[in-house]
């Protein structure tokens, strides 16, 4: 899953605090202006100035007085909050009777793959997007926040406004199980072909990406580019989750049922033990060594960790595994981070190794 700008992690929290305006400094610009001269990673909601409640669009300057919501984490309200003002307990956000919050889900493949600055939401219908959840992580978007196929965004606009904007980003359950079957042949026929292109080295040797390191290339920049024109080369998040564990179902059938065999078989050899324990310990070795150096050098977190020795090792069933005893996103961060680097070089260094050898 892509990082977005803006992204605030789960373990972080989302939360919301009401202020007031106290400091005079906060009225001289736009809140878009200040968010973004302020570096703040939150979103402001609802705006009540006397008895006129409104959304707080960035275009929207505020008066001294006036209170408004803001959302993000934790520890980034409490900067807003200084900044601006003080917190406190008036909840102008229980009220409904102008305004009204709906978390709608972006099936509109012509909204999929665009910024939230091109969607406009407060030029056109007056809303601001004050959320955004993305597989099982909540995060504050700002305006470079690119909106995937399966996004949740948590919108605040008027009564009647709101419908307007539900059908902007379609909200449809039936569209999110669609996969778009034209631009998924066409990024496979282009992996395959480009992993057939002979790559010529000094000494009339030419190597190729193969059927692995063609697709995985090509997948890279078209998920890079999110969309050209009319085409949108992304899936949407839920066909991609089921993609990827009927992958790591296949890939692990496959290496079981076509080296099940011949594993036995040369292990029952004479020197398929001490071969077989050689190469059990470099792995082990090398595992060792990158959960000690990212540990204690890098000190990062275990799920990106686990993900980046899945990765190293190009192995989706460390992933699966790291995903499932973390439960959250982290494996996948570190996976993608390594895997394509690890993937390519094995393929090359393979057939470098094979023409030497000859």
């Amino acid at each position: 899953m892509r990082p977005p700008t803006g992204h605030a992690p789960a373990r972080e929290g989302i939360t919301m605090v009401v202020v007031r305006v106290t400091n005079s400094e906060a009225t001289v610009e736009p809140l878009g202006a200040l968010v973004r001269a302020q570096l703040w990673r939150s979103s402001f909601g609802r705006l009540k100035r006397g008895g006129d409640l409104r959304v707080a669009t960035p275009d929207v300057r505020l008066q001294l007085g006036d209170l408004v919501t803001v959302i993000g984490p934790p520890a980034e309200l409490t900067r807003v909050v200084a900044w601006i003002g003080d917190a406190i307990g008036e909840r102008i956000d229980r009220d409904r009777s102008e305004l009204e919050m709906r978390r709608i889900f972006v099936s509109n493949r012509e909204v999929a793959g665009r910024a939230l600055r091109e969607l406009d939401l407060p030029g056109r219908f007056g809303a601001v997007a004050t959320r955004l959840r993305r597989g099982d992580v909540d995060f504050v978007p700002d305006d470079g926040t690119i909106v995937e196929l399966g996004d949740r965004v948590r919108v605040l606009a008027n009564r009647a406004t709101i419908g307007d904007v539900t059908r902007f980003l379609g909200d449809s359950y039936r569209a999110l199980s669609e996969i778009d079957v034209l631009t998924f042949s066409v990024g496979c026929a282009l992996g395959l072909a480009l992993g057939l292109v002979p790559i010529p080295l000094p000494g009339g040797l030419s190597l190729r990406l193969g059927l692995a390191g063609g697709p995985l290339i090509v997948a890279l920049l078209l998920g890079h580019l999110e969309r050209t024109g009319p085409v949108l080369w992304t899936l949407p998040f839920s066909a991609n989750l089921t993609l990827r564990q009927l992958g790591l179902i296949l890939f692990l059938a496959g290496v079981g049922t076509r080296a099940g065999y011949d594993f036995v078989r040369y292990l029952a050899s004479g020197g398929g033990l001490l071969v077989f324990v050689a190469g059990a310990g470099m792995t082990l070795s090398a595992a060792a060594l990158t959960l000690w150096a990212g540990a204690t050098l890098l000190d990062l977190p275990f799920g990106t960790l686990a993900g980046t020795l899945g990765g190293l090792q190009t192995q989706p069933a460390v992933l699966g595994f790291a995903l499932e005893q973390t439960e959250d996103e982290s494996p996948n961060v570190g996976y993608a981070t390594v895997y394509p680097v690890a993937m390519i070089a094995k393929v090359l260094l393979g057939q470098i190794l094979l023409a030497i050898m000859r």
